[in-house]
């Protein structure tokens, strides 16, 4: 009975591990805004199953599930309304050493396909 409670208990505590989100990904949640003048401001805000992007003065909206390594992440169903305009997209990213500003580039992007932004409060294209 003794090591029924244990293996029970063990088995709970690797559940909850394996469900909890990496330090990768929690670093990221939140709101992200990008202040480059090569091109218009773009924010983008990481939820536990989704992210958010937010272009063109908020007239650009798109929503996908992502996933994250130690430097990739990684889109998967780009929709803009209800239409995948892009199945899968890779970002490449790193941090400062806060971890308040983030710099991300598309894979195999163009030159200036980059983005440092910062972490904020709110979405500046949301109107409270």
């Amino acid at each position: 009975m003794k090591y029924t409670k244990a293996l029970i208990f063990l088995f709970l505590v690797y559940i909850q591990i394996g469900c909890e989100p990496d330090n990768s990904k929690k670093d990221l949640f939140g709101i992200w805004e990008s202040f480059e003048t090569h091109h218009t401001k773009n924010v983008l805000t990481f939820y536990k199953d989704s992210l958010i992007l937010d272009g063109f003065n908020g007239g650009f909206h798109t929503n996908s599930s992502w996933t994250v390594d130690d430097s990739k992440i990684y889109l998967k169903n780009i929709r803009l309304f209800d239409t995948i305009i892009k199945k899968e997209m890779t970002y490449s990213y790193e941090f400062n050493k806060t971890k308040d500003t983030l710099l991300i580039r598309i894979e195999n992007g163009d030159e200036d396909d980059y983005s440092t932004m910062k972490k904020v409060e709110i979405n500046p294209f949301i109107n409270e």
